[in-house]
């Protein structure tokens, strides 16, 4: 790599991270935001309909999310060097392990390098399928209602591929396991 590029590669780095942080900053909920009651939230997703993304998983195999039609389908995007990303996957992990004879799968899109999600996903013992977003990722976020295009963003999604709940910033498990078990 050179001087040149790993200047690009920092500078972009910081920015991404500044750029996860106010968002998480500027997104967490408040207390009266987490007691409300399940809303269907429908972005326009047009050509960006779910039922048309695939991502490469851990292995460099072509997912669809498809795959995961008529479950409960709670999509995390996220980077290793996201703090909040960080602080929130232990809880997608025991939701996971609670909610899946349920019904209820977890997938991660990582914005970040292959080796990076393997080492983070044998550190933390993910359960659930870990997808490789490209650089058109930001398109997916966005269509499903990320403004500002920071990490980490999850969406739930019901059984028939509707959007229920979008959250930008970490998403505290009381609040994610309140929106799964309404949605079963």
């Amino acid at each position: 790599m050179t001087v040149k590029n790993r200047i690009v590669f920092v500078i972009a780095t910081t920015l991404a991270i500044c750029a996860g942080y106010a968002g998480y900053l500027l997104n967490v909920p408040s207390r009266q935001e987490s007691s409300r009651s399940v809303q269907i939230v429908q972005p326009a997703l047009g050509e960006h309909a779910l039922t048309y993304w695939s991502f490469s998983d851990l292995e460099g195999q072509e997912r669809q999310m498809t795959e995961w039609a008529g479950q409960v389908v709670l999509i995390n995007f996220w980077a290793t060097w996201c703090g909040p990303c960080r602080k929130e996957i232990p809880s997608f992990v025991a939701l996971q392990s609670r909610y899946a004879d349920a019904g209820v799968q977890f997938v991660g899109v990582a914005l970040d390098r292959p080796q990076a999600v393997t080492e983070f996903a044998e550190q933390y013992a993910i359960n659930y399928p870990l997808l490789i977003g490209e650089e058109n990722v930001a398109q997916y976020m966005r269509a499903l209602g990320n403004k500002i295009g920071a990490l980490p963003f999850s969406a739930l999604i019901d059984r028939s591929g509707n959007v229920i709940e979008t959250h930008q910033g970490e998403w505290k498990e009381v609040d994610v396991e309140n929106l799964i078990a309404r949605s079963l």
